[in-house]
């Protein structure tokens, strides 16, 4: 049949079109940051670097204590605050979902007010700095992002379309709520726990403006941070504003600052980029949750 196949070639050719246009970005920000520093002078931005260079990621490595560091606040951060989150979500989410709970109306109408109304920025900063003492530390970047309310009415959508008659049955073989939520529940949750890992790795990862407002210390700057300073000073130094007798053997003009920020880019969004190819599959069905059948 003609008509069905002339569909599916539109439909693929388009989806490839689209597919394209999505990976472009990154592979032409990985493209640059291996480009020569004169050719991007010369000729400007070229998906085929003219010459291969990898100065840019010389300079970012050279002192290699802080890149490592910052990666290790970073993973400490992303993981630990995307685990808690998880487990947080998910007992909050779980008890809103069961239409036996007598408050869960009024819960999620707080839940929700939290959405739309806040503290503001002062007086979390006065919470953590000065009453809870976290200044200087990871986990005033980790705690303040845990059970954010669009992750939870995330995760209770999910809990609602598995059926009741699942966790009756579990009630009936003597199952506590507890094993029932643990043993039936979250089993049953992986692709939208996938989902909403992948959503909160990415806050956390991500995650700049918190580190400057409670971070001090460089030995804990995260990645985002790390290398922002890192670029600042290379473009500091581009500019030719150089301390007398402090590093007078420097080039300003062998500096590749344009490429280093693509490199930075490249460190910073590679981590991100493998996590969500390993949780693709997951992620997809995910996306589905809560959707209407027909």
């Amino acid at each position: 049949m003609p008509q069905p196949k002339a569909y599916a070639f539109i439909v693929n050719a388009i989806l490839t079109v689209i597919c394209f246009i999505s990976l472009f970005p990154l592979v032409m920000t990985i493209m640059i940051s291996i480009t020569d520093t004169k050719d991007l002078a010369s000729f400007g931005y070229s998906l085929i670097p003219r010459h291969f260079s990898l100065d840019a990621y010389v300079y970012l490595f050279k002192v290699p204590t802080d890149i490592i560091n910052g990666y290790r606040n970073s993973l400490i951060i992303t993981v630990v605050g995307t685990v808690v989150n998880l487990f947080i979500t998910a007992l909050v989410a779980y008890p809103l979902s069961r239409r036996d709970f007598r408050y869960r109306g009024i819960v999620s109408g707080f839940i929700f007010l939290t959405m739309i109304f806040n503290g503001g920025l002062v007086p979390l900063y006065i919470l953590i700095v000065k009453y809870l003492e976290w200044k200087n530390t990871l986990t005033a970047i980790i705690v303040p992002a845990l059970a954010l309310p669009f992750n939870i009415f995330l995760l209770r959508v999910l809990f609602q379309d598995i059926p009741p008659a699942l966790t009756e049955a579990a009630k009936i073989d003597g199952s506590s709520d507890w094993g029932t939520f643990f043993r039936i529940i979250l089993p049953l949750s992986k692709p939208a726990m996938a989902t909403l890992a992948l959503i909160s790795a990415l806050g956390y990862w991500n995650e700049a403006f918190a580190p400057i407002l409670f971070i001090d210390e460089t030995k804990k700057y995260p990645i985002q941070l790390v290398l922002n300073n890192i670029v600042s000073a290379v473009n500091f130094i581009k500019k030719g504003n150089v301390m007398p007798g402090s590093v007078q053997a420097i080039d300003p003009n062998s500096v590749p600052s344009d490429s280093i920020m693509f490199a930075m880019m490249v460190i910073a969004t590679l981590p991100m980029v493998f996590l969500f190819t390993y949780l693709q599959k997951y992620f997809i069905k995910g996306l589905t949750v809560g959707a209407i059948k027909g």
